[in-house]
């Protein structure tokens, strides 16, 4: 008697290897598109991660603009008539730049551009460079920063640094009022084809500096 011969045939055998193509095609396709998702939301966040500290970094300078010590400030407490000039407009909003005068915030890079000598009760001076209070002075550094787009990058400069906070900078505009510094800047990543806008407002301590 004899015995019919078991297994796959060649037509099993295509079908199965089909099939098996389809599957890991499919897949494959699952796995770029979650990658392509997963590397959109990142440039997404960085995006608005850079943002929010490139204009929180702003915000602190804008707040700052024209805080000059605890007296006001008059033209014969100045050592150099230029600087008279630079106190009384602390901030100077052009179109797609914005310079501010007022106290230094830390992480800044060399000597600030002029100190405050003051004892808080009837004295104050103004001088350039750095200084050293004495056992009755304070002194109070202030520094003037420029903020710009140059490149596609936010540029930080001061008196010994230049350097770039943020890429992927699409344009910035700066608006002054009396009592307050619109800020929009639009961020833009060409690799992924993003564009955002972020908007923000900060109030002006002392629009009129201490002159």
């Amino acid at each position: 008697m004899r015995r019919r011969a078991t297994g796959f045939g060649l037509v099993e055998v295509m079908l199965a290897v089909a099939l098996g193509s389809l599957l890991l095609v499919a897949a494959g396709q699952v796995f770029v598109q979650g990658y392509q998702a997963w590397r959109l939301h990142a440039a997404t966040a960085q995006l608005q991660d850079d943002a929010r500290l490139a204009l929180q970094r702003m915000a602190e300078d804008i707040r700052q603009a024209g805080m000059f010590g605890c007296l006001r400030l008059d033209a014969a407490d100045f050592d150099d008539p230029a600087t008279v000039q630079a106190f009384a407009r602390p901030v100077q909003a052009s179109g797609d730049s914005l310079t501010l005068v007022g106290a230094e915030l830390p992480g800044l890079l060399g000597a600030p551009d002029w100190t405050v000598l003051t004892d808080c009760r009837s004295w104050a001076r103004v001088q350039r460079g750095q200084h050293v209070p004495g056992d009755t002075l304070l002194a109070l550094p202030v520094r003037r920063v420029t903020y710009r787009v140059r490149g596609g990058s936010l540029m930080l400069t001061t008196n010994a640094q230049h350097a770039s906070l943020i890429d992927n900078v699409g344009g910035l505009e700066v608006r002054q009022s009396e009592d307050r510094v619109d800020i929009d800047l639009r961020m833009h990543d060409r690799d992924h084809h993003l564009e955002q806008r972020h908007s923000l407002s900060v109030a002006l301590r002392n629009p009129e500096g201490g002159v």
